[in-house]
């Protein structure tokens, strides 16, 4: 199967993986979750050019978010469908901390810019958990709502493949969860960022899945169609 990065693999690094191939697999978790990292409409913008857009949206990554959106749309609603448990991550920082980035900036409270788009907007029974570094796990509680809940694995989506997704996997991987990045369902401003992020992750830290991969994990008949 052709995978994102095979493009940017030079001669070398092929004849490498040839000879010490990628990590063993490690499943999905026997209670898994679904996380949504940093779906934020910064960092989305708008279906057109990343470069035409950030005087307003600076973190854009444009059609390259919104090809992730209905791939998301997908797995949000089957995870609902089968009470599998759905938890958001925001990026953004509130006025009453003191902190200097509540101020100004798409991360403020006060930006709209900072919330979710309505294409993946959360739903009743959702939850939510704030952050101020690119980890899901660093200074949040994550790991106290998944250790309640028996959670042992987490399918992720989300913003961006390069940054908080692979630090929240990092964290996630050294604290005992699998894994598991769903390639569809992530995104980064720049190709060749998204591609290498997912390919250090599959050779290094965690499983590396498609969306029909998830599915099965999820356990869900196909969802109907969205709106794309």
């Amino acid at each position: 199967m052709e995978r994102v990065w095979d493009k940017f693999l030079t001669e070398d690094d092929k004849k490498v993986i040839a000879k010490r191939k990628l990590r063993e697999e490690t499943g999905p978790g026997e209670n898994v979750a679904l996380l949504v990292i940093d779906m934020q409409v910064t960092a989305c913008g708008d279906d057109m050019p990343i470069y035409e857009q950030l005087d307003r949206y600076p973190g854009a990554c444009g059609p390259h978010a919104w090809k992730a959106i209905p791939v998301q749309q997908r797995l949000l609603a089957a995870a609902r469908a089968m009470e599998m448990p759905v938890i958001y991550s925001k990026h953004v920082f509130h006025g009453y901390t003191g902190m200097a980035r509540a101020k100004e900036g798409v991360f403020a409270a006060t930006d709209p810019r900072s919330e979710v788009p309505d294409e993946v907007a959360m739903m009743p029974g959702d939850m939510l958990l704030e952050k101020q570094t690119p980890s899901c796990f660093a200074f949040t509680n994550l790991h106290l709502i998944l250790r309640e809940k028996g959670i042992d694995g987490l399918l992720v989506v989300g913003n961006s493949t390069s940054g908080c997704v692979r630090a929240t996997c990092v964290d996630g991987q050294a604290m005992g969860y699998k894994m598991n990045v769903i390639e569809e369902g992530v995104f980064d401003r720049i190709e060749m960022s998204h591609a290498a992020a997912l390919f250090d992750m599959q050779f290094k830290i965690c499983n590396v899945i498609d969306e029909a991969t998830a599915m099965s994990i999820i356990g869900a008949p196909a969802p109907a169609a969205v709106a794309e």
